[in-house]
């Protein structure tokens, strides 16, 4: 494990359930119903540096490499879904286009939970996961693996739902919520001010006030039912930072033209893999996985990339022979990518299609008050920002219901001055964020 200096990444996922047709319901003010227990931060009283030089940083280590160690073998599970999921959320535009994977799993894992019939196994085989214990599993794995709270490092999970006052609700599903996926229940008037006004709260205060350009457009219409709200909260930061002061100005060929850009530069010994279509850069981050880099081979288009299989083999926890240390002038953009994206056809293609349909949407686990619940809205929102001292992004989802070294004699010189992709994996190996740059403004 590397020490860690912060920077910052957050996410939001929120999935709403509407009805065909609801009642209004007195309360106005969303109310607490079921409230999750977080784990408890390590050291809340030291700072960076004094918890960095004390017995207690060793002992969290401990504890906490034996987390990675249950979840890191069910990242090769996961890579079906991520093979699945990028290339539909990160080839649908011309411009830069960003998700993050695992949020999106979480939150699906949540609308499993509240889902039945073939309505749960459909989201089941999206999220290559043979049944609902299964899921269980490694939702747990996942949470518990990327749920870091110390002075040094912060990787915040966070999941709610709120629901509408006139809906009788499954007790029993909501404490599993409460229990697997650390997810507070909120009860009130969907549609109303106070609603909206505690639900915009909240996502703010989990993703860091990170995405208030998102949130402030957050909001339950009246026919909804249930919304399932998850989040990420991230900082990161390169073990070998860039110095600004050797940045310069140089052109990036991106899809809309040539732009004068800010090109950070680092020489140093890195992890650099060859493939048939690219070349990728592994670069660490302090305490927290690892930021990929992949630029296409000349003649490739960087959509070929996101359906490449040898892009998912160069992620942990797989054999990585296939990494080379090479001594590198790496020339890297300072970037800012940002996109929204509509995911009803995403989660169609990926065979989640019964939710959608009010004549065969299944939530019994949820409720027993209606059968026309359907899902009738999915966006999906991130920003990831790379600058010279680290990672920083947010993003957020809704789903609405109705070996050896080798050294070279000269560098190898690498320039990311073309569209590329790039992925961010946790310390398990889990996919954070992923992205496609094609231009830089």
């Amino acid at each position: 494990m590397k020490h860690f200096r912060k920077k910052s990444l957050a996410m939001l996922t929120a999935l709403t359930l509407s009805a065909s047709a609801l009642s209004a319901c007195a309360p106005t003010a969303a109310l607490k119903a079921v409230e999750a227990n977080y784990p408890v931060p390590a050291a809340e009283e030291k700072n960076a540096q004094t918890f960095a030089e004390s017995q207690e940083y060793q002992d969290w280590l401990k504890f906490y490499q034996k987390k990675i160690a249950l979840s890191e073998p069910y990242q090769t599970e996961l890579r079906g879904y991520y093979r699945s999921l990028l290339p539909k959320l990160l080839n649908e535009s011309d411009d830069n286009t960003v998700c993050s994977p695992l949020n999106i799993y979480i939150a699906l894992g949540m609308l499993a939970e509240v889902s039945d019939g073939e309505n749960r196994q459909q989201i089941l085989n999206a999220l290559e996961a043979s049944d609902i214990e299964v899921l269980r599993s490694r939702i747990t794995a996942l949470w518990e693996s990327n749920y870091v709270d110390t002075p040094l490092i912060k990787s915040l999970l966070a999941d709610s739902l709120w629901l509408n006052n006139s809906v009788s609700y499954n007790e029993e599903t909501l404490e599993r919520l409460a229990k697997i996926y650390y997810a507070s229940s909120f009860r009130g008037k969907p549609g109303s001010p106070e609603m909206d006004a505690a639900l915009r709260k909240w996502t703010d205060q989990n993703t860091g006030g990170l995405l208030t350009e998102y949130t402030k457009n957050l909001k339950l219409e009246p026919d909804t039912v249930l919304a399932l709200v998850s989040t990420i909260y991230y900082k990161a930061a390169w073990v070998d930072e860039f110095y600004a002061a050797g940045n310069t100005k140089e052109t990036f060929h991106g899809t809309k033209g040539d732009a004068t850009v800010d090109m950070m530069h680092q020489t140093d010994t890195m992890g650099v893999m060859e493939a048939e279509k690219f070349t990728a850069v592994r670069l660490p981050l302090k305490d927290s996985g690892d930021m990929y880099f992949y630029l296409p081979k000349e003649g490739v288009a960087v959509n070929e990339l996101t359906e490449d299989a040898a892009v998912f083999d160069a992620l942990p926890p797989t054999d990585t022979a296939q990494w080379t240390s090479y001594r590198v002038n790496l020339t890297l953009p300072k970037f800012k990518v940002s996109e929204e994206t509509d995911l009803m056809k995403t989660l169609a293609a990926m065979g989640i299609t019964d939710a959608m349909d009010s004549g065969k949407a299944d939530f019994k686990p949820l409720t027993d008050a209606s059968n026309n619940f359907f899902l009738n809205r999915a966006t999906h929102a991130a920003m990831v920002e790379v600058d010279e001292q680290g990672v920083t992004g947010a993003a957020y989802t809704m789903l609405a219901m109705a070996g050896a070294a080798m050294q070279m004699d000269e560098p190898l010189d690498i320039t990311f001055d073309r569209p590329f992709l790039f992925l961010v994996t946790a310390e398990d190996g889990s996919l954070l964020f992923s992205g496609v740059v094609r231009n830089i403004e």
